[in-house]
């Protein structure tokens, strides 16, 4: 009798311990990936904080001393600091008016009927299937013709186009799955279909608009074809492409280069920080359906 109840024990046991077998097992996958993903911005920040003779004598070790001279260096020599400001004056309005008027494409397009809505939808989705190269001659000259070369709207404004067929389809996406009974119920209240979006539906997306904010400020961030047709001058050179001639200038003091990356990545870290929550909510709502 003894016998038998520690074998129906030990094969009441097997489930559980196979279960945990597999946790654990799903853990060490997770710890792996999050290691080789973390590991790069690791070895970066270590190299920028260590004397470049240091880094020249073992790439990897851990630091003797940690020094914070490369990041100042950086910063005014290397004029990362000029260079954060413009792609913040860049990345600032180019997000804004992608937001604004994605929310808006996405909720006429999404709710409301008017003839040739379908077409007109598809008609922006051609965007997203044309290639950037096949429209940069075309973006050169006509900001050539309106004399914006070598100034702030030529980053933003081509920007705002190139974007908005990916911004509009994933709007539209979201406002398609509000119920339409939220509409009728404030038309019932006496909105119209402007106050309906601004006041019932678009507090509803925020979770969307979230997502869309990282995606295109991390896009316009990290945009680096754009400022290197449009910008010449110094004074108007975006992160990107001033560190391609800080690269270019500081070659033999990868110190320094270190430094000018961990400046260029802390904006884009610190978004996705403060929003990621908003942000997977974006990404996951409709993946499953109640």
């Amino acid at each position: 009798m003894k016998g038998t109840i520690e074998i129906h024990g030990a094969a009441l046991s097997s489930p559980s311990s196979s279960r945990y077998v597999k946790q654990i097992l799903t853990y060490l996958v997770l710890v792996t990936f999050l290691l080789i993903s973390i590991m790069p911005v690791i070895w970066i920040l270590l190299a920028a904080l260590k004397p470049v003779n240091e880094l020249n004598t073992n790439l990897f070790a851990l630091p003797n001393h940690l020094t914070f001279a490369n990041f100042s260096e950086a910063w005014s020599v290397g004029k990362m600091g000029q260079y954060l400001v413009n792609s913040v004056i860049v990345a600032i309005p180019r997000v804004f008016f992608i937001l604004v008027l994605a929310s808006l494409a996405g909720f006429g397009f999404g709710k409301l009927k008017f003839p040739g809505r379908d077409a007109l939808f598809f008609f922006f989705l051609f965007g997203m299937m044309v290639p950037i190269q096949a429209m940069v001659i075309p973006l050169y000259y006509t900001m050539q013709r309106l004399d914006l070369i070598n100034t702030y709207w030529a980053l933003i404004l081509p920007s705002l186009g190139l974007a908005m067929p990916f911004a509009i389809f994933m709007m539209r996406t979201f406002f398609r799955d509000l119920p339409d009974e939220l509409m009728d119920a404030s038309k019932i209240d006496g909105c119209n279909n402007f106050t309906s979006y601004l006041h019932i539906m678009l507090p509803l997306t925020i979770p969307a608009l979230t997502s869309l904010l990282v995606f295109e400020f991390m896009w316009s961030w990290n945009d680096f074809l754009l400022p290197l047709l449009f910008v010449y001058d110094d004074a108007y050179r975006t992160l990107p492409l001033g560190m391609m001639y800080f690269f270019g200038e500081y070659t033999s003091n990868q110190s320094l280069i270190a430094a000018g990356v961990s400046i260029a990545i802390v904006p884009i870290i610190v978004i996705y920080i403060l929003f990621q929550r908003k942000f997977i909510d974006g990404i996951t709502s409709g993946s499953v359906k109640g």
